[in-house]
């Protein structure tokens, strides 16, 4: 092999028992990633395709995560809409040791992929790469939709779920804590395979959030950032009559309620929501438009394998919902073809938009709560159940694609070049 050239045969990752036993992936697939991201562009053309700005000029917020390149390629190719992505992900370092560092990202070719199917279908797709909570970040964007959006932006996509992000005021980092309220909360987790030695059913202890672990998750995961984008780009008059601005975000289910909706993570979720609900009048009053929150359902990202439970939860629902459970695209492809129509959006009592509507059934919850009650620590964990979700949780680093040689070297410049 030359300097130049590299293969990554295998997904590399371990389980860390201490942090309730989180997934920690030591790698990617810069070549699977992008074929990934290839085949969601297929699964969404329809047969017809929208005439290129058709659906008018988008916005993505948090573009290459899991949410929001699904509603990018919902939008682009089963509307026709032109997109503006903004994202922060690292990009290739050619002068790195590291050779995964030397090819970049997950998100940089899944970006590169998305844009790239875009533009052959003749769309204008374009990226600034920043991070979200810096000024300097939504200055780029509006120079963007100045410059090549014919200045004026019909909608906006929030589907940023940063765990952190800089504080420019004093320009600290401030981390989001996934903790819960008053009260420890255990939750059900399960061990890897070691080698003959199957998964085991485990638990974690976690323990409540503090008052400045509290503040710093709103801050993080809140709605401030998203009030911050929308005032700066009415201010700038780059909005068009009309404006949507859609928050994804996700409430959790009862099994988790105690570290998501009744934890620290329920605060922000809950202050998005209310300013969400806010922007809303003030685009009505001012562009007759609007600011809907969407809470999206549970989903297999990057982000799944580093968060304690979700594994466990994720793992039973993929197999209790079978062919209903819904990946990021069929979710955003849903939400588009079934509420963005001629008949408007249903929202709920709450004004929200509800695509978690599937995985909160009756059906589907009390067969968790079912399953979850019987597992008991120490238990095996199925081996079907940890082989589906880590099938899953490969293809987010670009394992497990069909079609690609894992086997293979490739040109590591070539592959990050132009």
């Amino acid at each position: 092999m030359t300097a130049a050239t590299l293969s990554i045969p295998k997904f590399q990752f371990r389980f860390v028992p201490a942090l309730g036993n989180v997934i920690h992936p030591g790698n990617f697939h810069p070549l699977g990633t992008q074929a990934h991201a290839d085949a969601m562009l297929e699964r969404v053309a329809p047969a017809q395709a929208p005439a290129p700005g058709a659906g008018g000029n988008w916005l993505v917020v948090g573009a290459s995560g899991g949410f929001g390149s699904a509603a990018r390629v919902a939008l682009g190719v089963g509307r026709g809409a032109h997109t503006l992505g903004v994202s922060l992900d690292a990009q290739p370092n050619p002068e790195s040791s590291n050779k995964i560092r030397r090819i970049g990202s997950p998100g940089f070719h899944r970006n590169r992929a998305i844009e790239r199917g875009l533009r052959r279908r003749g769309l204008l797709a374009r990226s600034v790469d920043g991070d979200a909570f810096d000024p300097a970040v939504r200055a780029a964007a509006i120079a963007e939709i100045r410059e090549h959006f014919g200045g004026r932006i019909d909608g906006l996509v929030w589907a940023l779920a940063a765990p952190r992000a800089t504080d420019v005021r004093t320009g600290t980092a401030v981390a989001s804590a996934l903790r819960p309220l008053g009260a420890p909360v255990t939750i059900k987790t399960f061990s890897g395979r070691d080698g003959e030695t199957p998964p085991r059913v485990g638990a974690v202890e976690i323990t409540p959030g503090s008052p400045e672990e509290a503040i710093a998750t709103v801050f993080v995961m809140g709605g401030g950032v998203v009030t911050a984008w929308a005032d700066a780009l009415r201010e700038a008059g780059v909005l068009a009559p009309g404006f949507t601005l859609l928050t994804i975000s996700y409430r959790g289910n009862p099994l988790n309620e105690g570290v998501y909706r009744k934890g620290l993570i329920g605060l922000a979720k809950a202050d998005l929501e209310f300013q969400t609900r806010a922007l809303s009048a003030v685009l009505q009053r001012e562009l007759g438009g609007r600011a809907i929150a969407v809470e999206g359902p549970a989903v297999v990202t990057e982000a799944s394998g580093g968060i304690p439970g979700v594994p466990f939860y994720l793992a039973h629902l993929l197999d209790v919902m079978g062919e209903r459970f819904e990946d990021p695209l069929a979710s955003m492809h849903r939400m588009f073809a079934e509420h963005f129509g001629a008949a408007g959006p249903t929202v709920d009592g709450e004004g929200l938009l509800r695509m978690d509507d599937r995985e909160l059934g009756a059906d589907i919850q009390s067969e968790l709560a079912r399953r979850f009650e019987q597992a008991k620590l120490g238990d095996a964990f199925p081996d079907a159940l940890y082989d589906r979700f880590m099938t899953e949780y490969a293809r987010t680093r670009g394992f497990e694609i069909a079609g690609v040689d894992y086997e293979a070297e490739f040109d590591i410049d070539a592959l990050t070049r132009g």
